[in-house]
């Protein structure tokens, strides 16, 4: 070892260099000063971006959840799925389904697009005529949005917040506390939904939505779901659809996974005759 603290083997310099230590009461100081220096950082982040009035914002996505509604045109994708059945914490039944999705819309309802299933593989095998599955749900692509009736904007308490970008805010609406006006009377009871939303248009990129197993019950509606959207192109046009989606029941033990991938316009007019009807998940 020389003077200089390096250590030497066979004749040569392994280069071990000391470094210098701090004095006990600067390197408090420095712990003490990291986390207000963070808390001052974010609370800079939240000041620099001017978040829009619950007013503002509620107007964007109201007008971009219509326009979705009734813009986006018959399409299909490849759908990729996990159903599972939770007992305890275990997982204790588990199918893995590949499906073609048809959103279909139907003269009947202009604003909305009809779910069609096509089963290519159960567990990676062919399915048979009937089968099972823990768990499963859909309506993604035309109900996740929920947007589109601020005649009931009077039903819910609405927060807004900093997104995780300067492009972005979080909307959160949850139902008032009973009583409620009479025209909340279809409000599901605990309904809540956060939104990650882009301030300037009002587009939706993450929705979170809940409400209670008994509502969901009665409504034959989903207790939660969770959908990430991404740009699709469908023809000439882009869209903002789910490309992946997260729901499960009133006891979170049965569950589906969902991702969504290929995309684009469906223009089938083939119709199923008696004989050759696709199979059906038996409930």
């Amino acid at each position: 070892m020389d003077r200089l603290g390096n250590r030497r083997s066979d004749g040569l310099a392994d280069q071990i260099v000391l470094k210098p230590r701090l004095p006990r009461h600067i390197t408090l100081t420095m712990k003490l000063f990291l986390p207000l220096l963070a808390g001052l950082a974010i609370a800079a982040h939240a000041n620099a971006q001017q978040l829009p009035t619950v007013d503002q914002l509620l107007t964007r996505v109201t007008a971009y959840a219509q326009q979705y509604r009734q813009s986006v045109p018959s399409f299909e994708a490849d759908e990729s799925a996990i159903s599972q059945w939770v007992k305890n914490g275990q997982v204790t039944w588990e199918v893995r389904l590949e499906m073609t999705v048809e959103e279909v819309r139907v003269e009947s309802k202009p604003d909305e697009l009809d779910d069609r299933y096509t089963f290519h593989l159960i567990d990676g095998k062919p399915p048979k005529k009937h089968f099972k599955l823990p768990y499963f749900a859909h309506g993604v692509f035309a109900n996740a949005l929920g947007f589109g009736h601020p005649e009931q904007n009077n039903c819910f308490d609405f927060r807004v917040s900093p997104g995780d970008s300067s492009t972005t805010v979080e909307l959160e609406m949850a139902v008032k506390p009973a009583p409620l006006p009479p025209n909340c009377a279809d409000i599901p009871d605990e309904y809540r939904k956060i939104t990650i939303v882009d301030t300037a248009t009002g587009r939706v990129l993450h929705v979170t939505r809940s409400m209670s197993a008994r509502a969901a019950h009665e409504r034959h509606e989903i207790v939660f779901v969770s959908v990430d959207y991404a740009p699709q192109k469908l023809g000439d046009e882009t869209f903002w659809l789910p490309v992946r989606f997260e729901s499960h029941d009133g006891k979170n033990e049965g569950r589906l996974l969902a991702t969504y991938s290929n995309f684009h316009r469906y223009t089938s007019t083939a119709k199923v005759v008696d004989g050759d009807s696709p199979p059906q998940v038996v409930q």
